[in-house]
């Protein structure tokens, strides 16, 4: 009989081994990380706010009540203020609770633009000209969708 050797090789991942991640990578990643949890600690301070100081835009207990019904956004900011609030309308809100919560909210979304174009330039300057052009193509998307356009 013949026998089978099974040879098994370790492979043992090392600093030197490691493959470093693209600049780009590791500049979008940083900027989306640390603006998305600012905007949650934004955030998470006007909800407490919020609820707390009971100084709001809005009248939270009649929003749930509104919402719990199954009524629809536009039905339950109707109720509440009368109308649908348009574009950026926590920026002249943000002394009051639900403002400051949307700020925190829409900061967090933001961090996006600025990681697009600092990306862009990262590819740029490893000179990834098709990836850097469509990062920058997708950050004037964003802007463009933040500005509501």
């Amino acid at each position: 009989m013949a026998q089978e050797m099974v040879i098994t090789k370790e492979i043992i991942i090392t600093e030197e081994t490691k493959p470093k991640p693209p600049l780009a990578a590791i500049v979008y990643g940083e900027i989306i990380y640390w603006g998305t949890l600012l905007g949650a600690i934004i955030a998470t301070i006007g909800t407490a706010f919020a609820f707390i100081a009971g100084k709001n835009y809005r009248d939270i207990p009649q929003v749930f009540s509104l919402a719990w019904q199954g009524n629809n956004i536009a039905t339950v900011w109707n109720e509440v203020i009368g109308k649908l609030p348009q574009g950026h309308w926590y920026l002249t809100k943000l002394s009051s609770g639900d403002g400051l919560t949307m700020f925190g909210i829409a900061f967090g979304v933001f961090a996006v633009i600025p990681a697009m174009f600092f990306s862009g330039l990262a590819l740029l300057k490893q000179k990834e000209y098709l990836f850097s052009a469509l990062a920058f193509i997708a950050g004037l998307i964003c802007i463009v969708a933040f500005l509501g356009l």
